[in-house]
C-alpha cells in the first residue's frame, strides 16, 4: 500500500469523491515533506528574505563584506537594528561574522543562498 493510499485511510467517505483528481499526486506531495532537509534552516532563511531591511542587507553583503556601523550608516537605520537582523541572518546561515580589529565583518554566505534556492528549485520542478 502506498503512502498516498494510507492518508486516503483517514479521509472521510464523503470527501474521497471531491478529491480523487488529488489521489495520484499524494506521493509525491509526501516526498516532497521529506525532501527538504533542515526544514528550520530554510523557514529561518525565508524569514530573513521577507524582510526588506534584512534583503537590504543581503544587497549590499553580495557585493562586499561590511562591519556593521558602515551598514547601518549606509542603510541609514540604527545600528542596533541592524544588529538584530544581522543576528537572524546568521542563524539562518546566510551570513557569516568575523571579528577585524574593533569592528565586528559581515560575509554574505553566498553559497548557502544559491544552495537554499537550489534545492526549492528542484522539489518546485519536481
Amino acid at each position: 500500500m502506498s503512502r498516498g493510499e494510507e492518508v486516503l485511510k483517514r479521509v472521510p467517505r464523503r470527501c474521497i469523491e471531491d478529491i480523487r483528481e488529488y489521489v495520484e499526486k499524494i506521493d509525491r506531495a509526501l516526498d516532497n515533506l521529506e525532501r527538504l532537509e533542515d526544514k528550520e534552516r530554510v523557514a529561518w532563511a525565508f524569514k530573513a528574505l521577507s524582510n526588506t531591511t534584512k534583503l537590504d542587507i543581503i544587497l549590499l553583503l553580495s557585493a562586499t563584506e561590511m562591519p556593521v556601523c558602515l551598514i547601518s550608516y549606509i542603510l541609514e537605520k540604527d545600528q542596533s537594528l541592524i544588529s538584530h537582523h544581522l543576528s537572524d541572518l546568521k542563524t539562518a546561515g546566510l551570513v557569516k561574522e568575523t571579528v577585524k580589529g574593533k569592528f565586528r565583518v559581515y560575509k554574505l554566505q553566498k553559497d548557502a543562498l544559491i544552495d537554499l534556492f537550489s534545492r526549492i528549485e528542484s522539489i518546485v520542478k519536481g
